[in-house]
C-alpha cells in the first residue's frame, strides 16, 4: 500500500517538467473538448490520439493519452447537460438531471456541479488506484464470466427508473434495446440474427446508437418546437454561484460518496464500463434519497450521482491492464496499444521493469483531476453562449457533428444509416412515452449480458452444472440480493404507478404494436439453428411481449373504469419534418459523393435556410442569407481543422473534400 504512495510520489517531479506539463494541460483541454462532442467517445477520443504519441517518449505519451481519457468522461457531460445530447455512454445517467437544469436557467450550476463531482470521484478513484491496485487487481480476478453476467443483469434492473413515464414503458424500451443488441453475429456461434439488410450484418454498434438515439430526437424535438418560445433556456448569471455550488456540492457526503464507491468498484470489473457506473450510482442514490420523486426534474444530487461514479471509474478500470494485462473498459484495451507501442508490456513484472514511468504517469492522472476541475469550471462560465444559439442552428450542428461522429468509429456509412433509422424511430417512441436512457442501457448491457451467460453456461454444462455455478459463491450471492432488492423497488413503484394519469387510447394503440411486433420476430425472424444463438433474443421478445401484454391490460383497465381522459397535444409541423427529412436522405446521398466537408457546407446552408424561410423579410432577403452562408462555412472551417488537420480523422471521401 505504502509502494504506491511512495513511488508515486518519488516520480511526480518527472511531470513537472516544461514540456510534460504542456502535454498535460493541451490534453486535458482536448479531451473536454473532444468529450463534448457528441459521438465522440473517450475510447474514439483517445485511439485518434494514439498515432501522435509515436513520436513521443513513453511517459509523454501516456500523459497525452490518460489525461484525454479522464477529461473527455467528464467532457460527455457538457453536450448531456446543454443540449441533451450525452458525448458518451458514461454520461446517460448525467443528462437525466442535467438537463432539466439547464433549461430551468441552472446551466452554469448543473457544469459547476457535474466538474466538481468529477474531481471528488477522480480523486477518490486514483487514491483506491494508489493505495489498493495489486489487492484489487486480485479481486477483479476473481470476476468471471457468470459474475459479470450477473453484473450486467444488475444494471439492467435499474432501468425500470430511468424512463420519465410508465414503469411498464422503461422496461419495454430497455426489452427493446436488449433485442438490438442480439442483431448481428452470435458471440459464442458466430451465426447471423436479425438480419434483415446488409447494413445489420455487423450488429447494432454502441456509438453509432447512442448518437441516434439521444440526437436525432433531439434534432426533431428542435425542428418541431422551432419558432415557439424557448421557455426556460437560459442562464442565470448569479454572483457567488460557483462558491455556492461549491459548498453545496461539497456538502453532499452521501451522494459523492456512495458514487465514488460504485464507480471504482465498477471500474475493476474487466468489460463493464462507466456507463453502468453511472446509471447503477443515480439508481442506487435515487433509492437511498428522502425525496426520490425529485430525481429526473432537475436536481444537482442527480448530476453529482452520476458524475462522480463515472470519473471514479477512471482510475481503477487501469488496474486490471497495468498488473494483469486485462483492460477494464474499452479505453483502458486502447491504452493498452498506446503502452504496447513503446515496449511497455502490462502484467506482473511491470512495476519492477518500468516503475518509474508507470508511476509518473499514474501521477499524472491525479494531477489531470486538478487540471480538469480548473479548466472545467472555466468553460462553464461560457455556457451560454451554447444555450443562445438558435434551434435551427443547433439542430444543423447536431446532425453534422453525428454524422462525422458516427461514421468515424469504423469508417463505415451503413452505420451513418442505421444511426439516423434508430434516431427517428427513438423520436416517435418519445412522441408516445418511451425514453431513450432505457433503450441504450438495454443495448449496452444486453451484448455483455449475453456473452457472459453463454460462456458461463458452457463452462457450467462442462463441470459442476447451472443451478451450482450461477448460484454459488460471495460474490454472485451479493450481486443476485442486490438484483431482487432493485426488483422490489421497480415492483413498488409499478404499484404507485398505477394512480398516474396519462395512459390513453394511445397507450392502448402502442401496447398492441408493441406486442404484435415482438410474437411477429419471435416467430418469424428467428431463423437460427444453434439454440444458443436463440436462446437470449427469444427471451427478450418474449419478455417484451409479456410487458406489452400487461401495460394493454392497464390501459385497458383504466380506459374501462374512465379514470382518465384522452390527451390533447399540439399537432405536429409536418412540412417541416418532412422538410428537414428530405435535406438529410439528400445529404446522406451526397456525403458518398462529394465528400464530407464540401456536403455539410451545402446541407448546413441549405438546412438554415430552407426550414428559416418565413423567418425572412422581403425588404431583406440577401442579409440573411450571406449570414447564414458565413456561419456554414465557420462552422465547417472548424471542423476541418480540427478533425483533417489536427486529428488526422478520416470523414466520409467524395469527389471534392
Amino acid at each position: 500500500m505504502l509502494e504506491g504512495i511512495t513511488g508515486v510520489l518519488g516520480n511526480l517531479s518527472n511531470v513537472f517538467t516544461f514540456y510534460n506539463m504542456v502535454i498535460l494541460l493541451a490534453g486535458v483541454l482536448g479531451g473536454l473538448v473532444l468529450g463534448a462532442l457528441p459521438g465522440i467517445s473517450p475510447t474514439l477520443a483517445v485511439a485518434l490520439l494514439v498515432p501522435f504519441t509515436f513520436y513521443m517518449n513513453p511517459l509523454s505519451g501516456l500523459i497525452l493519452l490518460g489525461a484525454v481519457y479522464m477529461a473527455s468522461v467528464a467532457g460527455g457531460a457538457i453536450s448531456a447537460i446543454l443540449i441533451n445530447v450525452p458525448g458518451a455512454p458514461a454520461n446517460i445517467a448525467t443528462m437525466l438531471d442535467g438537463y432539466p437544469m439547464a433549461k430551468a436557467g441552472k446551466a452554469r450550476s448543473a457544469l459547476y456541479t457535474c466538474f466538481i463531482s468529477s474531481f471528488m470521484g477522480g480523486i477518490f478513484g486514483m487514491a483506491v488506484m494508489i493505495l489498493l491496485t495489486f489487492p484489487l487487481a486480485e479481486f477483479a480476478l476473481r470476476f468471471r464470466s457468470v459474475e459479470i453476467f450477473w453484473t450486467a443483469i444488475l444494471g439492467m434492473t435499474v432501468v425500470a427508473g430511468l424512463g420519465s413515464g410508465s414503469v411498464v414503458k422503461s422496461l419495454v424500451a430497455a426489452a427493446f434495446g436488449v433485442w438490438l443488441s442480439t442483431i448481428g453475429p452470435n458471440p459464442t456461434t458466430g451465426e447471423f440474427r436479425f438480419v434483415f439488410h446488409d447494413a445489420l450484418a455487423g450488429g447494432i454498434n454502441i456509438i453509432p446508437a447512442l448518437i441516434g438515439l439521444f440526437a436525432i430526437p433531439q434534432v426533431f424535438t428542435l425542428i418541431e418546437n422551432f419558432g415557439t418560445e424557448r421557455s426556460g433556456v437560459r442562464v442565470e448569471d448569479e454572483k457567488g454561484g460557483l462558491w455556492r455550488t461549491f459548498r453545496k456540492t461539497a456538502g453532499m457526503f452521501r451522494v459523492q460518496g456512495m458514487g465514488a464507491v460504485i464507480g471504482s468498484v465498477i471500474g475493476l470489473i474487466p468489460g463493464v464500463g462507466g456507463q453502468v457506473a453511472g446509471i447503477v450510482s443515480y439508481d442506487q442514490v435515487k433509492k437511498y434519497s428522502r425525496n426520490p420523486e425529485k430525481y429526473g426534474t432537475g436536481i444537482a444530487e442527480g448530476v453529482a450521482a452520476a458524475e462522480s461514479a463515472n470519473n471514479a471509474m477512471v482510475g481503477p478500470s487501469l488496474v486490471p491492464l497495468l498488473t494483469l494485462s486485462i483492460p477494464g473498459s474499452p479505453t483502458a484495451a486502447v491504452l493498452l496499444g498506446g503502452l504496447l507501442i513503446h515496449g511497455i508490456f502490462p502484467g506482473p513484472d511491470l512495476f519492477r521493469l518500468h516503475g518509474n514511468i508507470v508511476h509518473s504517469f499514474i501521477g499524472s492522472l491525479l494531477l489531470a483531476q486538478f487540471v480538469m476541475l480548473v479548466f472545467g469550471l472555466g468553460l462553464s462560465r461560457y455556457s451560454g453562449w451554447i444555450m443562445k444559439v438558435d434551434d435551427m442552428y443547433m439542430a444543423a450542428s447536431i446532425i453534422v457533428l453525428a454524422v462525422f461522429g458516427t461514421y468515424s468509429v469504423n469508417n463505415n456509412f451503413n452505420e451513418v444509416l442505421i444511426m439516423f433509422a434508430v434516431g427517428f424511430l427513438m423520436y416517435l417512441g418519445g412522441r408516445v412515452g418511451f425514453s431513450a436512457a432505457p433503450v441504450v442501457m438495454g443495448l449496452i448491457l444486453g451484448r455483455i449480458a449475453e456473452n457472459a451467460f453463454l460462456k458461463s453456461m458452457l463452462i457450467a454444462r462442462a463441470g459442476e452444472g447451472m443451478l451450482k455455478y450461477f448460484f454459488t459463491g460471495w460474490i454472485n450471492v451479493v450481486i443476485i440480493l442486490l438484483c431482487v432488492a432493485s426488483l422490489l423497488f421497480g415492483v413498488q413503484g409499478m404499484i404507485k404507478g398505477r394512480v398516474r394519469k396519462g395512459r390513453t387510447v394511445r397507450d392502448l394503440v402502442v401496447s398492441c404494436v408493441v406486442l404484435a411486433f415482438s410474437l411477429l420476430v419471435y416467430f418469424y425472424g428467428l431463423n437460427v439453428r444453434d439454440p444458443l444463438s436463440a436462446i437470449f433474443p427469444a427471451a427478450t421478445l418474449l419478455i417484451m411481449a409479456g410487458l406489452a401484454a400487461v401495460a394493454l391490460l392497464q390501459s385497458l383497465y383504466s380506459l374501462l373504469k374512465g379514470k382518465e381522459e384522452e390527451e390533447s397535444e399540439p399537432p405536429l409541423p409536418m412540412a417541416r419534418i418532412i422538410g428537414a427529412i428530405t435535406l438529410v436522405v439528400l445529404y446522406f446521398v451526397a456525403l458518398t459523393s462529394l465528400g464530407f466537408y464540401f456536403s455539410s457546407f451545402v446541407f448546413y446552408f441549405i438546412f438554415i435556410t430552407v426550414l428559416m424561410f418565413r423567418m425572412f423579410r422581403k425588404k431583406d432577403f440577401l442579409s440573411p442569407v450571406l449570414s447564414r452562408a458565413f456561419v456554414a462555412a465557420a462552422f465547417v472551417s472548424v471542423l476541418y481543422i480540427l478533425f483533417n488537420v489536427i486529428l488526422n480523422a478520416s470523414p466520409p471521401k467524395g469527389l471534392i473534400i
